[in-house]
């Protein structure tokens, strides 16, 4: 995985798919989705069980990351 900025008021480096780590220790990732204003919703559980909601201002981000797949140097 590439680690990513853990800044969310750069809201468009956060993409679909990405990794969030918040603390102490919950994990959540982006949504497709995003807010009026461009920000990401995230899917991740909370007290209600899985959601996807516009939380990723709630919690203190302290890793972001973004899986690529690899790539086939004989293609």
């Amino acid at each position: 995985a590439t680690s990513l900025t853990c800044d969310p008021s750069n809201a468009e480096e956060f993409q679909p798919g990405d990794i969030i780590v918040f603390e102490p220790s919950h994990i959540a990732v982006c949504s497709d989705k995003r807010n009026r204003i461009g920000v990401p919703y995230i899917i991740h559980h909370s007290p209600l069980g899985a959601t996807e909601s516009d939380d990723l201002y709630l919690y203190k981000i302290i890793g972001h990351y973004r899986i690529t797949p690899p790539t086939n140097p004989e293609s």
